[in-house]
């Protein structure tokens, strides 16, 4: 199953195994197996793979210029997170 725990989900689909803490928004994306989207952290117009841990109080999707240092971003503006990608602790 899924676990929206506290936070805001918005025309998005998460698959199965997601986890969405407390105060996390999801806006406008889709997360695919086994993603968990930490407290506070903000997602918009996303595409999450498989396996990622969004650590507490990130930003994807707001800010093109520092998502594509990180990540694929398209010209239409969505933001791809890769497969098992690990975030700088």
């Amino acid at each position: 199953g899924v676990v929206v725990s506290g936070a805001t989900v918005q025309h998005s689909v998460l698959s199965r195994r997601v986890r969405i803490d407390e105060d996390a928004s999801v806006i406008d994306s889709v997360l695919f197996d086994h993603v968990k989207v930490g407290i506070g952290a903000r997602l918009l117009n996303c595409i999450i793979d498989k396996h990622v841990r969004v650590p507490a109080g990130e930003t994807i999707g707001y800010d093109h210029e520092l998502d594509r240092e990180r990540f694929t971003v398209s010209d239409e503006g969505i933001v791809v997170v890769r497969r098992s990608y690990r975030f700088d602790a």
